[in-house]
């Protein structure tokens, strides 16, 4: 089955509705056991703040496609694209442990 490519646009106006589904967000507020209750506008916030920034990082990820010299340009954003982006970047750089660079098996062993 083919995967859905096509790309959403971000709306440049407050709307009122976010793209990331509002339900499967508050479920994933809720198993926080710090957070006894979350209201609907909380978690529409969480949400928005949420897109905002997933835009972000993949606005710095696709600038790291764009700055390479690469012979056959691509439209595909990478994992390495968004590694580079999480460590070039000064904002990102509390991802570094969750995205980190990609590294051989050879050289992950010589590390050890």
């Amino acid at each position: 089955m083919p995967y859905n490519n096509t790309p959403i646009t971000p709306s440049k106006e407050a709307t009122g509705s976010v793209s990331l589904p509002l339900a499967r967000v508050k479920k994933i507020i809720n198993v926080d056991p710090d957070i006894a209750q979350c209201s609907n506008n909380a978690a529409f916030l969480i949400t928005l703040a949420t897109e905002l920034f997933l835009q972000h990082l993949v606005e710095q990820a696709f600038n790291q496609v764009k700055g390479e010299h690469a012979v056959k340009a691509r439209r595909n954003v990478q994992y390495r694209d968004v590694a580079n982006a999480v460590s070039r970047v000064e904002n990102l750089e509390f991802l570094t442990d969750v995205v980190p660079k990609t590294t051989t098996f050879k050289q992950a062993k010589q590390r050890q």
